[in-house]
């Protein structure tokens, strides 16, 4: 008899004092738990009882690496050992389930037991399991939600659990407390990823320019462009809302390519029109593993009559991490030609000095969580002080976003900062206002000739 047998018929004999009335129909055929129909039936017979209880949901998390570096085999001893364990607790009175792959689902009704698995749960899961010479350690994520606080319909409570199983994925401590309402969230950016094609396709998407100063010599010296997404249904939509959205789903490519290729035709208007600016855009992470991203961009470029140096590129220090040497010849390829790139939200990243060096960069971007509070914050200015001598020292312009008031601006033109961008100034513009805008702030600010001329440098 195999151990993964072995295993299983032990599992089985635990599982017989539980199976009436709580495990009616097909049980899981690795584990012998009961399934997701299972624990639907299970859920309903507590709430016409009237029964309070608290649904735990967990999923081990490195299933999916031991089946593909040790094999489904140990992988499957891996999930029936673990059974095993969370049926010893006996804080769930047998209403334990496996909801199919690397989750499970155990319905606990005694207050006091929940406490005990709540905090504890860890601690008894968590220790190596010796399985076939191998060492191997659960990482589990583990959501919970109570009923009737947070609902009483079966279907509606197990999507909930996995709303906060989702998001225990993603918190530091792999645990998450379901909060009302945030089923509603989630139904709001599935309708997002839903309508996020037909966004592009139907011109629901549009950019807007913020300006950057220089700060000694008052010039313009370009503009960033940042996308809105105006949709039919929940109206004015900024990037930080929908974007993150697009990455997770694989659609970053196609808005990258659709906000490339409006920026160019919008500096080619600008050109005809006599008035040429220069624009920064900002690349994702994605955008800098397409080897293919240079070659469309130049070429839309040239066809457009628009000179590279016209043109900016804005990447984030998280983007740049996760292939660094990549990154570096992309954007080497990019500069060689006469794009300008600048380091997006320094100081919120985790880039080295030694990487910051390899790159081929013209600005750095401090971020603005360091630029509001200046005035209150003696360590943001020293912050700020540090890196604009260190980019300096690279050679590097720097820029600071979100200067809103005179004394933001006082303060980084202290510190030997550039160029600053925020509301000081203006908030984002549409195309259509640009032109105007550069018209107004000139006549205000003016200058002899040769110093009204917009530039980056």
């Amino acid at each position: 008899m195999s151990r993964q047998q072995s295993l299983l018929n032990r599992l089985q004999g635990r599982l017989l004092a539980w199976q009436s009335p709580l495990h009616t129909g097909r049980l899981d055929p690795l584990t012998g738990l009961g399934t997701h129909e299972n624990a639907l039936q299970e859920i309903d017979r507590l709430v016409t009882g009237n029964v309070a209880f608290t649904l735990i949901r967990l999923s081990v998390d490195n299933v999916k690496q031991i089946n593909k570096t040790l094999g489904h085999a140990l992988g499957d001893q891996f999930l029936v050992a673990l059974t095993q364990r969370l049926l010893a607790l006996d804080y769930h009175r047998g209403r334990l389930y496996r909801l199919g792959g690397n989750e499970f689902l155990m319905l606990v009704t005694q207050p006091e037991a929940y406490e005990a698995v709540t905090n504890r749960l860890r601690e008894h899961l968590c220790v190596p399991l010796e399985l076939d010479g191998t060492a191997l350690v659960p990482a589990l994520s583990i959501a919970d939600l109570r009923s009737p606080e947070h609902g009483h319909e079966p279907r509606r409570l197990l999507r909930r659990s996995a709303i906060a199983l989702g998001l225990a994925r993603d918190a530091n401590e792999g645990y998450y407390a379901y909060q009302s309402g945030q089923d509603q969230h989630y139904e709001r950016n599935r309708l997002l990823l839903r309508d996020l094609v037909r966004a592009v396709r139907d011109q629901q998407l549009q950019l807007v320019y913020q300006p950057k100063i220089g700060i000694t010599n008052e010039a313009i010296e370009g503009f960033e462009a940042l996308l809105q997404w105006h949709h039919p249904a929940f109206g004015l939509l900024q990037p930080d809302e929908f974007l993150p959205l697009a990455a997770q789903s694989g659609h970053m490519a196609l808005i990258s390519d659709w906000m490339l290729s409006q920026v160019i035709q919008q500096l080619a208007d600008w050109q005809r029109r006599g008035a040429p600016q220069y624009v920064a855009v900002n690349l994702t992470a994605d955008d800098l593993e397409d080897s293919q991203l240079p070659k469309r961009l130049l070429h839309d470029l040239d066809a457009h009559g628009v000179p590279p140096r016209q043109l900016m590129l804005e990447i984030t220090e998280q983007a740049v991490m996760r292939d660094p040497a990549l990154a570096a010849r992309l954007l080497s390829e990019l500069r060689v030609e006469g794009i300008r790139v600048a380091i997006d939200d320094f100081g919120t990243g985790y880039s080295s000095l030694a990487q910051l060096r390899r790159l081929p960069l013209d600005a750095l971007k401090i971020d603005k969580s360091f630029v509001l509070d200046l005035p209150q914050q003696p360590e943001d200015a020293v912050i700020v002080r540090a890196s604009v001598m260190l980019a300096h020292n690279f050679g590097l312009q720097v820029i600071a976003e979100g200067v809103e008031t005179q004394q933001h601006l006082s303060l980084l033109a202290e510190a030997g900062c550039d160029q600053a961008q925020g509301f000081l100034f203006s908030r984002p513009l549409s195309a259509d206002k640009v032109l105007p805008w550069v018209e107004e702030y000139r006549a205000a600010h003016t200058k002899p000739a040769s110093e009204t001329n917009i530039r980056l440098s």
